[in-house]
């Protein structure tokens, strides 16, 4: 089976869908079958630099785009320059290979619009959707349902489901959304994000080696720490950490990555000495700022269509061996409550944040103990290898049913 992959951002680029799509072509490629993923050059993040490009057996065929500042305008205009050249590429690369399934993962919407254009091209069209858009953007309160912009991404939403013959999620609230609009309910299946087996060794590695952490990072010992570890966006709404900050001026609190609305985060937190910001960090650093904290804290913005999502952090930060304050409902509350990991808030809630970092300073050596026994339910229940297994288990079965 040929099989071809169309994402933004592959490794060494960062961030969830590249980690995904890594994990699933690594499996593919362990059964034998030929991959060809067609991505951009790293941009991610315009602050990390990217030495050399990772090697693997996978064929990698990349497009040149310009990292830049991660205003959503910015990020934007990126997705558009990609998928303008992408397009092209696809159809020469399609029409060179026969390919028997292919991938087109969104967000960015360009992506998933992009199926359009090759199915039939292709065997099998599969669109993976990782976020829905445009509802994000209209329950963020960011453009109503009656702007041009918003209309015309709905056309094409629709024009890109109706082009799948599958169409892959990563939670299940996804799928009600999608056939609410008339797509075929078995035209849906899911398949969720998880723990990278290599991340939980490293991770489990450092975290009983706190001084060395935060000797590596120059944090002093004596510091009572939260972090914040991941995409710095609009949907994160880290304004209440940064609140809890500025609140709480005897702990240290420490935002690492990069994202849209940092700009804004880092003009608001001027003059709050205890709140620090860090850039992206390669994956292999992660475990040492998870080690060297004391609290882990994640959080969506109060928004119901992020009622039921799982922040692919959820599954790192629950095995850290560390407390988590998490403003989370759904499925991704569900995985904290179970491992008792922590402390639950309500969204956008500072005044509970606070409370919930004093309670656990507090009586820390109740809530570490917790946090360790209790990410043995993470470790059952969402290694990423398991769950991949399974989602090429499903393309294989797509395949020998023919077209």
């Amino acid at each position: 089976m040929k099989l071809l992959i169309i994402t933004q951002h592959y490794p060494p680029d960062l961030g969830a869908s590249a980690f995904r799509l890594k994990a699933l072509s690594n499996e593919l490629i362990k059964r034998g079958h030929e991959v060809i993923v067609l991505t951009a050059t790293p941009n991610r993040y315009s602050s990390f630099k990217v030495s050399e490009e990772e090697k693997g057996k996978e064929q990698i065929v990349r497009i040149n785009v310009k990292s830049g500042n991660n205003s959503a305008l910015a990020q934007i205009l990126r997705q558009l320059n990609f998928y303008l050249k992408m397009k092209s590429r696809a159809k020469k690369i399609c029409k060179s290979n026969k390919i028997d399934v292919a991938i087109v993962s969104s967000p960015p919407f360009f992506i998933g619009m992009s199926g359009i254009s090759i199915k039939k091209m292709v065997k099998h069209l599969v669109v993976e959707i990782r976020d829905l858009w445009p509802d994000t953007i209209v329950e963020l309160g960011k453009a109503k349902e009656s702007n041009p912009v918003i209309k015309i991404m709905r056309y094409y939403e629709m024009k890109m489901y109706k082009a799948a013959d599958k169409i892959v999620t990563v939670l299940p609230f996804m799928n009600e959304r999608i056939s609410s609009k008339g797509i075929p309910a078995d035209k849906l299946v899911t398949f969720s994000n998880g723990l990278d087996s290599y991340l939980l060794e490293e991770i489990s590695k450092w975290s009983d080696k706190k001084s060395e952490a935060r000797k590596f990072l120059s944090i002093d010992d004596k510091e009572f720490v939260i972090s914040y570890v991941g995409n710095v966006g609009l949907g994160q709404n880290l304004e209440v950490f940064v609140n809890a900050a500025k609140a709480l001026k005897d702990m240290q609190f420490i935002i690492v990555g990069d994202g849209s609305d940092k700009e804004r985060l880092l003009s608001i937190s001027k003059g709050i000495n205890n709140l620090h910001f860090v850039p992206p960090v390669p994956r292999e650093h992660v475990p040492i700022y998870y080690a060297a904290s004391d609290v882990l804290f994640i959080h969506l913005a109060n928004a119901k269509l992020f009622s039921d999502s799982l922040p692919s952090k959820t599954f790192e930060y629950a095995v850290s061996n560390r407390p988590v304050i998490y403003g989370l409902d759904g499925l991704s509350a569900e995985i904290f409550d179970k491992s008792k990991s922590g402390i639950r808030v309500h969204r956008e809630n500072t005044d509970e944040i606070i409370e919930a970092i004093k309670k656990i300073k507090e009586n820390y050596d109740f809530y570490y103990k917790n946090a360790v026994e209790g990410k043995d339910y993470v470790i059952k229940n969402y290694l990423r290898e398991e769950i991949m297994k399974k989602y090429v288990d499903f393309l294989e079965n797509l395949n020998e049913r023919g077209k």
